[in-house]
C-alpha cells in the first residue's frame, strides 16, 4: 500500500516536474520568438510596400520589376532595395523591457506602420518606433520587442524607411550627354562676373560668353568644354527635404539662391535648378540672408518640381566654374 503511494506520489511530482518544463520551455520561447515573424525569406517576391505613419502614406508596387509609388511615378529603386533588405533581415532581439512601457506607449503615436504584400496578400504587418534609441517592432501593441537587422546591428532601420512620399522619389537632377546640350548657363548670384553661358551651334562649335555683359571668347580649350559638358551625365542631389515644413520651405525660396543653373537641351526642353544656401541658426543681415551657412550642404529647388531637396556641395563644385576653365592658357 506504502509503495503504491508513493509510486503515485513520484509520479505526480513527474508529471508537475514535466508540466513545469514545458511551461518554462513555451514561455522561454515566447520570450525569444516573436509572434510573427518579422523578416521573410524571400525579397524577390514581395510586390507591395505599404508605410504610414498616421499622418502620411506612401505606397510602393512592383511591376515588370520596377518600383512605382502611386500616381505612376518611378521611385528610386536603389532605395527601395535597401529597405527590402533591412525589413528582410528584420528580427527580435529581445522583448522591451517592462521599464520602457511608458516611452513604448508615447513612441507609439509617431510609429511607422508597414505592410509588406506578394501577389496572395499580406506576408507581414507590424508597427515600428523608437524608444531611447532603440528600434522596437510589435505586431500587436501589447507584445513589443526590441529589433535589429540580422548581421548588422548597428544598422538605422529609420533611415531606411519613410511614410513620406518624397523620400522614395528619384534622386537625379539633370542626366544628359554632352550630345544632347545646346547650352548651359550658370549665375553666381555673389560673384556676377563669373557667371558665363557656354553654348554649342549645330556644327559642334562651342561658344562661351559671360552672361552678364555679353563679352565673347575665342580659342577656348576644347578638352576642357567636352569635360565640363560631361559633368550633366549623372548631376544628383542627396535627398528631399522632407522634415522642411511648408512655411520655412516658402521662406527659403523667396531667399536670392547661391547660384542658377540652366540646362538647355537640343529638343528644346530647358530646366532650371537653384543652389539655395542652407542656413545654420536663425541670424539674418540687413538684407534677410543668413548669416551663417552650412558649407557641406545646401537647399536645391527645381523649376519642375515644388519641393525642396538637399544637396552637397561638393557634387556640384565641378559645376561652379568661370570663364578662365574654358580659355586657352
Amino acid at each position: 500500500m506504502q509503495q503504491t503511494t508513493n509510486r503515485r506520489q513520484i509520479a505526480t511530482i513527474l508529471g508537475l516536474i514535466l508540466m513545469v518544463a514545458a511551461l518554462l520551455l513555451a514561455l522561454g520561447r515566447s520570450l525569444l520568438v516573436s509572434p510573427a515573424e518579422f523578416g521573410f525569406a524571400d525579397a524577390n517576391k514581395v510586390r507591395r510596400i505599404a508605410i504610414s505613419d498616421g499622418r502620411q502614406e506612401v505606397n510602393l508596387r512592383k511591376r515588370n520589376g520596377i518600383w512605382y509609388l502611386d500616381g505612376g511615378r518611378v521611385a528610386q529603386q536603389e532605395r527601395v532595395a535597401d529597405a527590402l533588405f533591412a525589413l528582410q533581415m528584420l528580427q527580435v532581439k529581445y522583448p522591451l523591457p517592462t521599464e520602457y512601457a511608458e516611452a513604448y506607449r508615447q513612441a507609439r503615436g509617431t510609429a511607422l506602420h508597414v505592410s509588406v504584400s506578394d501577389w496572395l496578400g499580406k506576408m507581414r504587418r507590424y508597427s515600428l518606433c523608437a524608444v531611447d534609441t532603440m528600434p522596437v517592432g510589435a505586431v500587436s501593441a501589447t507584445k513589443p520587442y526590441v529589433v535589429e537587422v540580422s548581421g548588422n546591428d548597428r544598422l538605422d532601420i529609420f533611415s531606411l524607411i519613410d511614410a513620406n512620399p518624397l523620400f522614395w522619389y528619384k534622386t537625379t537632377v539633370v542626366s544628359m550627354l554632352p550630345s544632347q546640350i545646346a547650352a548651359i548657363s550658370v549665375e553666381d548670384l555673389a560673384n556676377p562676373g563669373r557667371s558665363f553661358r557656354l553654348s554649342v551651334d549645330t556644327l559642334g562649335q562651342a561658344h562661351v560668353t559671360e552672361l552678364y555683359s555679353g563679352r565673347k571668347f575665342a580659342k577656348l580649350n576644347d578638352e576642357h568644354v567636352r569635360r565640363y559638358l560631361s559633368y550633366y551625365q549623372d548631376v544628383k542631389f542627396e535627398r528631399y527635404a522632407t522634415n522642411l515644413s511648408k512655411e520655412d520651405a516658402d521662406a527659403l525660396i523667396l531667399t536670392n539662391p547661391a547660384y542658377v543653373f540652366t540646362i538647355d537641351g537640343k529638343d528644346g526642353a530647358s530646366r532650371t535648378v537653384k543652389l539655395l544656401y542652407m542656413p545654420v541658426g536663425d541670424a539674418l543681415d540687413a538684407f534677410g540672408r543668413p548669416t551663417k551657412v552650412d558649407f557641406n550642404r545646401c537647399y536645391l529647388q527645381q523649376d519642375d518640381d515644388p519641393n525642396l531637396a538637399i544637396a552637397l556641395w561638393v557634387d556640384f563644385d565641378l559645376l561652379i566654374k568661370d570663364v578662365n576653365f574654358f580659355l586657352t592658357k
